[in-house]
């Protein structure tokens, strides 16, 4: 019986509105400050939210490129017909296009800039990858599922080494669609909170070099965690409304953790998916009640889009790079925005300071939830476990 490889994080990389690298990202979620800011990039007088985690210039291939070149560092022999990359975006491309669009210009250029998977092509001829490369676009999703895909092609035998994140810029197309259909927050994202009122959207990306053990081993590569198991599932129910008992969500926590080969009562971290809408929020709140049962109200629960906002298909890859940072040293950050409790709760949403947990954290559970109904979750291990 062919036991198969598993997976290990060698290198982590994060571009968000905190600033370049996952130092900023790390602080930034550890003060609790949000990095949510009223957007001065295009006009949105014309829309009822106004605020947004935007970065600077915005251009997502170059914060792609950021955050991918810090996650591969100046070490790792990444490249050739064992690595591979793996993206995942919602929207990516949707900038590009729409200025290619009112630019009026017919060369192919800007065009080649506008498809969905011109960042993973592009990462794959920067680093030299010609082992597999794919997009995953499931919406909020995106980033984990590409996580997962990455992690599948280490677990398979196809690949030693996979660059895996995911990427989504902000333009006022992206802000439009959200706008209309009321889910953004007219101030700022306030995950599981009493006032929540909507989301906020952010921009960013997140990436991970995902590595079969042994091969990081034998390198000598520093193992910062273990890819233990993913799963994926669909509500098949609705294109914008979860069900409201998080089915798809639980089958795709118990997916995860049955692949792992974890209890519930193993987890010691969740990095929620906590968009701050009224909706989801209740669907991740009986999911993971459901799943975890009593110990829900005992695990310390982050949910970072109140700091960096939604970042979309990035989103997944970063709450990963977050329960690696919570794995590594053994701090919860707080949740910000979140401000005013309910009593009714089943989570320990950690808000006000950071926490140290009673017990160490050696599972952590991330969930990703997306329009169309897709689930999907993470369980990371510390190298400290067998």
């Amino acid at each position: 019986m062919r036991i198969a490889p598993r997976v290990v994080v060698t290198g982590m990389g994060a571009r968000t509105a905190f600033g370049r690298g996952v130092g900023a990202f790390w602080e930034g979620a550890l003060s609790g400050r949000s990095a949510i800011r009223p957007v001065t990039r295009f006009d949105t007088g014309r829309f009822q939210a106004s605020h947004a985690a935007l970065i600077e210039a915005g251009d997502e291939a170059l914060f792609t490129r950021e955050a991918a070149d810090e996650a591969l560092g100046a070490g790792p022999p990444f490249g050739g017909a064992r690595s591979g990359v793996a993206v995942g975006t919602t929207l990516a491309g949707n900038g590009p296009l729409t200025e290619w669009l009112a630019s009026r210009a017919t060369g192919a250029e800007g065009l080649s800039r506008s498809e969905a998977g011109a960042l993973a092509r592009d990462l794959a001829v920067r680093h030299g990858a010609n082992g597999p490369v794919s997009t995953v676009s499931v919406a909020c999703a995106s980033g984990a599922a590409a996580l997962g895909l990455g992690a599948a092609w280490i677990r398979n035998g196809d690949a030693d080494m996979v660059l895996a994140g995911g990427a989504d810029a902000i333009s006022p197309f992206v802000f439009s669609g959200f706008d209309a259909l009321r889910a953004l927050s007219t101030t700022a994202a306030r995950p599981f909170d009493a006032l929540r009122d909507g989301l906020s959207l952010g921009e960013g990306a997140g990436f991970l070099l995902l590595e079969e053990e042994e091969h990081a081993r034998r390198r000598g590569a520093a193992i910062l965690a273990r890819v233990a198991g993913y799963g994926s599932a669909s509500d098949a129910q609705h294109m914008t409304r979860p069900d409201p008992e998080g089915r798809g969500l639980v089958r795709a926590i118990q997916a995860a953790l049955a692949q792992a080969g974890r209890a519930a009562a193993d987890v010691g971290f969740v990095s929620a998916h906590g968009t701050g809408t009224t909706f989801n929020d209740a669907m991740e709140e009986a999911a993971l009640a459901h799943v975890l049962g009593a110990l829900a109200r005992t695990v310390p629960v982050n949910g970072i889009k109140g700091a960096i906002g939604h970042t979309l298909g990035a989103a997944g890859a970063l709450e990963a790079v977050l329960s690696v940072l919570v794995l590594t040293r053994q701090v919860v950050p707080p949740t910000a925005g979140h401000a005013a409790p309910r009593a009714d709760s089943p989570l320990a949403v950690v808000s006000g300071r950071p926490l140290v947990p009673s017990r160490p954290v050696a599972v952590a559970l991330s969930t990703s939830a997306a329009f169309g109904g897709t689930s999907a979750a993470l369980v990371l291990e510390s190298v400290e476990n067998p």
